[in-house]
């Protein structure tokens, strides 16, 4: 399609067409882009009827490939992004409280996460606020569903169906005004996808006939019927409207054609044939409905519903683009019957529930009639104002206009002006005649900032906090100051809302703004952690933070301090600022001393800025969506819409008891954006970030250890280019430390050994999942930290993913772990030694776990990051206890053990052949081996050697080749070094000849008085 659609929600004639309608179809998922997306447009737009899709979270943990918003911010910009898609399909939005933590297996993880009974509310909520006729479940709740989210969903959707018309059930939802209603029908979405499920392939992308689900019990739609008002498709206009879910890089070529969905029906309170042809069969989506259920047959309910249908058909018999006057009317006409209806319901013989919920439900019809009439009638209420920022105390001018572009004869107009407690309002100017009214109103210095009411209060688990009622469910809530206007027309009213903007020119052409509270200085810390280790003296942390001011039009003073816990001590006590208008700013910096001896811990610093008597302790961070065209991120001066979320304007000084190798030199190759490298700098760690230049050419031997980020193989070109150059690194002594990597990493020889994923890739979602140790002694759990299970409490998100599946047995798994209901994963930590260095893969959240100042996790990449001294160590302590070297002080083992190189040998595989050049010497650390001499022409056993022997000093000492093999009896771990390096070495050490003449003359008795064992 080459031209912009009708946006459905805002055309007059879908309006008109839906007043008589009451078959809501409520939609339920997990996520904003979950929806089938046809099945909104095709309701709204062939029947009239409104269409709800119920998100659970605003999914704040999906992708932004559009810009920087994440986590919390990101939900904020993807409501916007569902608002912008129902406006073109003419649905609506409701939410769950819950928050998108990411990826989830199973829905005993999500309602693990959740609570249970808590999203069973949570849908009787939506249920009870949308009161539909019809549930339709996007996901059927079982493993086919793939994310545990859409599982979750999927299962409680049916549980809330069976709740949601029974009063008993979750009672303290009466208090908020949201009555027992039974949906009449329920479906599940059937997957007819072209997507793969495994990989969030959650669309129809096909559209075609299923032959499969052509049966009883299942319905299908075309959503690829004309829509004669747009001119398109319903399918057509749906992906137009899909298309709007921008940061999560959707989009889609649409065309015309027929285009199916399949839904199957779970449970209906209505006779319904076996195949339905319609997804109102048996039931009655008009007005009357409501007669139906929850009116029980009500036959005055009924006259009165069929009268105002009545004059609903009248008014869109009588409509016209060019003079909607006489639709109006009738329109009118209908209002005022519906007042006179709820008015008087206490005599349409009703339960005194199915009344209140009739009652809720004829007010927000009314609210409809209203809105349509006034458009027909060429009535337009605006309230502007002059600032969109606007601060507590502040003062600014409000003008409220009703335009009456027909200039019909109006009996009156009353404007009320809506604001918060204690706000001051004051009439100005008034010009009836011209249906304008001008306020100064003054915010009041107490005034509640402005942010998402979800975001109002810290979330508790995975869950926010949200206030009793209204707004919560809603996309947003309210803004702070909106203009109510009583329109008398001879003998109908009609009541007006508009919300203060700011109308405005800027780069992109006319914005309108809503208004916003804002605090006069907002603060920025220049981190929001600092790291520290626990240690025996004062320490001191030295901090920043930048003040900004909000003002408008003015400059604006305060004083700014530090709140530090007892016992700590800060200067300066208070810093004065003076700032100018908008955007002035400045920096302040603050000195903590820290006592001695204080624990490991997480303690909270916080700035407080005082201004007019109020304190002021938040960081502003503001959301915005830019025009479409328009270069570059958006900002305050070009942005089209704008959110501001709060967070407290604090710093958390991590005390972690941990210890790295002193003197390490560690090298740091960056993947997907994350701030591991600057959190080790906190630890006196030099980290040296790898640039693309210099993967082909630096100096990797200089870096006694190398960690390479998260997904860094398939987002750096250069690094899969030159892959082979850490390998030798590894085999030549380094240590290289892999995080996760994707898909792309396995088979093309990336890691030194064979290994390979599942799909989908084995992770453990659950942050909290039990570990076993499978290596207890292993440096990587010993040193330089002691790990223990207390060290993965605390986790977040996930414990880790992309675990090795399978992998060669060289590869050493460290820790075990899995979620509930499933086999342990051994993949999560390996560590496989590599010629003379060791390669550790690790698929643990590291990259989460780390700037979030998990204790455990630091401690323990703390150990990984030293494991090149911790090896040496270990093969130190390892060579004490081998004759050959058990002279030598400790600092010359630590020499020797670093010379060595670490070989795996299978059963059967030879060491070195008779004949072989004496260019090495051997030393056995695991297994057994066979020493071969050749008897008659045929090898035959000699003797064998086990942990702790050495092998092929007599030939090396004689300088002739092997005179006997060396065979591998089983799996052997060997420490070879070469006969160079031993030659020198005994140069530097002589006190080791006297040693090997002891060996020799040992291992000459033992072949003269050989013996088989």
């Amino acid at each position: 399609m080459n031209r912009e659609l009708v946006s459905r929600k805002n055309d007059l004639i879908y309006r008109l067409r839906s007043l008589p309608m009451a078959g809501t179809v409520l939609h339920l998922g997990a996520h904003p882009d979950d929806e089938d997306i046809g099945l909104l447009s095709y309701i709204t737009g062939k029947y009239g009827a409104r269409a709800i899709y119920w998100s659970a979270t605003r999914g704040e943990g999906g992708q932004n490939r559009i810009g920087p918003y994440k986590e919390e911010q990101l939900g904020v910009y993807r409501t916007w992004e569902a608002q912008d898609a129902r406006a073109i399909d003419g649905g609506e939005c409701l939410y769950g409280p819950f928050f998108d933590f990411g990826y989830s297996k199973t829905a005993d993880e999500s309602f693990y996460k959740w609570g249970h009974d808590e999203v069973v509310k949570q849908i009787v909520r939506a249920i009870r606020m949308a009161q539909p006729q019809i549930l339709v479940a996007r996901w059927r709740g079982d493993p086919g569903d793939f994310h545990g989210h859409h599982q979750a969903i999927g299962t409680a959707v049916y549980e809330a169906y069976e709740a949601s018309g029974d009063p008993e059930q979750f009672p303290e939802l009466e208090d908020e005004g949201l009555y027992a209603w039974q949906p009449q029908k329920c479906y599940q979405s059937m997957n007819n996808s072209g997507g793969d499920l495994r990989n969030g392939g959650a669309l129809n992308l096909t559209g075609t006939c299923n032959p499969d689900y052509e049966r009883d019990g299942i319905l299908r739609i075309n959503t690829g019927e004309f829509d004669p008002i747009s001119g398109t498709s319903y399918q057509e206009e749906a992906w137009a409207a899909y298309c709007k879910h921008q940061t999560q890089s959707m989009g889609v070529i649409s065309k015309p054609g027929d285009f199916y969905y399949y839904f199957a029906l779970y449970k209906s309170q209505v006779e319904v044939p076996a195949r339905e042809t319609s997804i109102y069969n048996g039931l009655d989506p008009t007005l009357t409905g409501l007669a139906d259920y929850p009116g029980r047959g009500a036959r005055r309910l009924r006259n009165d519903l069929e009268q105002i249908k009545t004059r609903c058909a009248e008014a869109l018999q009588c409509f016209r683009v060019e003079s909607p006057v006489d639709a109006g009317k009738k329109i009118l006409e209908g209002l005022a019957l519906l007042k006179a209806l709820r008015v008087n319901l206490a005599g349409a013989d009703l339960e005194s529930r199915a009344e209140q919920a009739i009652s809720v439900y004829l007010t927000r019809k009314i609210a409809d009639f209203e809105a349509v009439a006034a458009r027909c009638l060429r009535l337009r209420l605006e309230c502007l104002t002059d600032d969109a920022r606007i601060t507590p105390g502040q003062r600014f001018q409000l003008t409220s206009t009703l335009w009456n572009f027909l200039q019909r004869e109006v009996s009156s107009v009353g404007f009320t002006v809506l604001v918060p407690e204690r706000w001051e309002i004051k009439l100005v100017d008034e010009a009836s005649a011209a249906l304008h009214s001008t306020y100064e109103v003054t915010a009041a210095p107490s005034a509640a900032l402005s942010t998402p009411y979800w975001l109002s209060k810290p979330k508790v688990g995975e869950q926010y906090i949200w206030p009793k009622g209204a707004p919560a469910g809603l996309p947003f809530g309210p803004p702070p100051v909106q203009v109510d206007c009583q329109v008398q027309l001879g003998g109908d009213q009609l009541t007006l809302r508009a919300p203060a903007i700011l109308r405005e020119k800027f780069p992109g052409g006319q914005r309108e703004l809503t208004m916003a509270v804002i605090p006069p200085i907002s603060l920025s810390p220049h981190k929001d952690r600092e790291f520290l280790v626990v240690g025996p003296e004062d320490q001191r942390v030295n901090l920043m933070v930048t003040a900004r001011s909000n003002m408008e039009h003015e400059g604006v003073e305060g004083s700014l301090r530090l709140d530090v816990p007892d016992g700590w001590h800060v200067e300066p006590a208070e810093i004065e600022l003076a700032l100018g208008p908008l955007g002035d700013s400045t920096s302040a910096y603050f000195s903590v001393r820290i006592p001695r001896a204080t624990p490991a811990g997480h303690y909270t610093l916080r700035y407080v800025v005082r201004v007019c008597d109020r304190d002021y302790d938040v960081v502003l961070h503001p959301i915005h969506m830019g025009m479409p065209g328009l270069p570059g991120l958006p900002d305050e001066t070009n942005c089209v819409r704008e959110e501001f979320v709060i967070t407290p304007s604090m710093v958390e000084v991590c005390m972690i008891d941990v210890r790295f190798a002193k003197g390490l030199k560690c090298a740091y190759i960056r993947g997907a954006p994350e701030s591991i490298p600057e959190v080790l700098e906190a630890f006196d760690l030099h980290v040296r970030l790898i640039t693309d230049q210099e993967l082909a050419f630096i100096e990797l031997a200089q870096f006694d250890v190398i960690v390479v980020g998260p997904n860094a193989y398939l987002t750096r070109a250069e690094l899969r280019k030159n892959y082979a150059r850490f390998l030798d690194y590894v085999a030549h002594g380094g240590t290289l430390v892999v995080q996760y990597q994707g898909y792309g990493y396995q088979g093309l020889g990336f890691a030194p050994y064979p290994f390979a994923y599942n799909q989908p890739h084995d992770r453990v979602s659950y942050e909290d999942a039990p570990v076993t140790f499978l290596e207890p002694e292993h440096p990587v759990l010993t040193w330089p930290n002691r790990i223990s299970h207390a060290d993965f409490e605390h986790w977040i998100v996930e414990q880790g993913l992309y675990y090795f599946s399978s992998f060669d047995k060289r590869y050493l798994p460290i820790i075990e772990a899995n979620d509930p209901g499933e086999a342990p994963k051994k993949g999560g930590l390996l560590v496989a030694g590599y010629g003379q260095g060791a390669y550790v893969y690790t698929g643990l959240s590291f990259f989460r776990q780390i700037p979030a100042g998990v204790t455990g996790a630091i401690r323990l990449f703390a150990n990984l990051v030293s494991l090149p001294a911790a090896r040496i160590h270990e093969r130190a302590t390892f060579l004490k206890r081998v004759a050959l070297f058990a002279p030598l002080a400790d600092e010359d083992l630590h020499e020797v053990a670093n010379l060595m190189s670490e070989h795996w040998m299978e059963d059967g595989a030879y060491i070195c052949r008779i004949g072989d050049p004496a260019d090495k010497m051997y030393t056995v650390v695991k297994g057994d081996v066979e020493i071969l001499r050749k008897v008659a022409g045929k090898e035959e056993l000699y003797y064998q050697e086990g942990e702790g022997d050495t092998l092929g000093e007599m030939s090396f000492f004689a300088e002739t080749p092997h005179e006997v093999a060396i065979r591998a009896k089983g799996p052997v771990q060997l420490l070879v070094i070469e006969a160079e390096q031993l030659r020198v070495l005994l140069q530097q050490k002589p006190m080791l000849v006297g040693q090997i003449i002891k060996v020799l003359a040992n291992e000459l008795r033992k072949i003269t008085g050989w013996e088989k064992r």
